[in-house]
């Protein structure tokens, strides 16, 4: 194993096992006393622990958990090992945020992994920057109208190139991984639980075809059980990963929804399915469709969509000097509309500084907001 995967891998177990929350863990970043992500490993737990104590940049929390990670180590240590030693013998690599094939839309949101762990074809994530990507979601117990649309959009997308993106549960999520397959496409399932696990266990053939022609990735390091608290998480980045949403079935109560609810706060485009008003377990996207989401009619429009997207990321300018970020913003925003998170993504200033400039905007009604996005209205 080399170097970057075994610190990748460091980096995983201390997040799980140090008694860090996400709170601390930004807070070393924003302070300066972490750097990157392969800081935060076992071989430096004795210099990061000094840094926090002396550190007057954190709070009082934060510092006070130095002592959790000093009572962790060993169990840092005893977990990276099992880590690695499962990683080697699954076959599984991790993908880390300095890595080329990071998710490109991944780094225009916040809050996304710093490492994920996958296993199968690593050349799929190049191909969701380069073809675009959908993400294809709903219900475990889908009616066969569903299921059948499933199937046709998913099939459409994997032969234009489109990788489709899904949680490998049962019902449309095994239709979308299956359909894209049989068509000879791409598709990648999202976990929740480590990738080297298979869940459910009745999708254990659909889990051995993405191995081997698919990509399995998941945020939880190897050999990690389901947790059922993790399943709004893993949602996020099926939503972050892809450039439009497909909600094929929903209820009321799906966790569908919350996949729904992550791709609109990121700015992506939401498509429902429409389907029977007498069906509960329709009901959801019924009224995802009522808040305004798009109506899924044709997969051409869908497949329209996700190469505009793709073109944007090779065509939109690049502000060349720093200094008035409301006209970089304005300058940005005169080529498409853009969430908070693209702005930030592609100008160097501060998450506050860029939300400071477009309430500003707001204000002086040269911008407006519409489905997650800022648009321009004035030229």
């Amino acid at each position: 194993m080399d170097d970057k995967t075994r610190q990748d891998i460091e980096y995983a177990a201390l997040r799980f096992h140090s008694g860090l929350t996400s709170a601390s863990v930004r807070e070393l970043f924003g302070s300066g006393i972490v750097e990157t992500h392969r800081d935060l490993r076992a071989d430096n737990i004795t210099a990061l622990i000094s840094k926090m104590r002396e550190s007057d940049q954190l709070s009082n929390k934060t510092r006070e958990a130095a002592d959790k990670l000093k009572k962790n180590t060993d169990a840092i240590r005893s977990n990276t090992e099992n880590y690695i030693e499962i990683a080697e013998r699954t076959g599984m690599f991790t993908v880390s945020e300095d890595d080329p094939d990071y998710p490109y839309l991944w780094k225009v949101i916040s809050g996304m992994p710093k490492v994920v762990f996958g296993i199968g074809d690593r050349s799929i994530l190049s191909a969701c920057h380069t073809c675009g990507a959908a993400a294809m979601v709903g219900s475990r117990t889908p009616g066969r109208y569903s299921l059948y649309a499933t199937e046709q959009f998913a099939s459409h997308m994997a032969r234009e190139g489109i990788v489709v993106v899904s949680g490998m549960a049962l019902g449309i999520d095994r239709k979308s991984h299956e359909s894209a397959l049989d068509a000879g496409g791409k598709s990648i399932a999202f976990m929740p639980c480590g990738a080297d696990q298979i869940y459910p266990f009745q999708n254990a053939d659909i889990y051995d075809r993405m191995k081997a022609e698919g990509l399995i990735l998941s945020e939880m390091p190897p050999g990690r059980k389901v947790i059922k608290q993790y399943f709004p998480s893993r949602n996020r980045l099926i939503a972050g990963l892809s450039d439009v949403c497909l909600i094929m079935e929903a209820g009321l109560y799906s966790g569908t929804l919350h996949t729904a609810s992550f791709a609109a706060n990121q700015g992506k485009d939401v498509f429902v399915l429409p389907n029977n008003i007498y069906v509960e377990n329709c009901l959801g996207g019924l009224m995802l469709l009522k808040d305004g989401a798009e109506v899924l009619i044709r997969p051409e429009i869908v497949e329209e969509r996700i190469k505009e997207n793709v073109s944007y990321r090779y065509t939109d300018p690049k502000p060349e000097t720093a200094e008035d970020p409301e006209e970089e913003v304005v300058e940005l925003l005169k080529s498409r509309p853009l969430s908070i998170d693209d702005l930030c993504a592609r100008l160097t200033y501060p998450y506050e500084t860029i939300a400071a400039v477009l309430t500003g905007l707001e204000l002086a009604m040269k911008v407006e907001q519409s489905k997650g996005k800022y648009v321009l209205t004035i030229c």
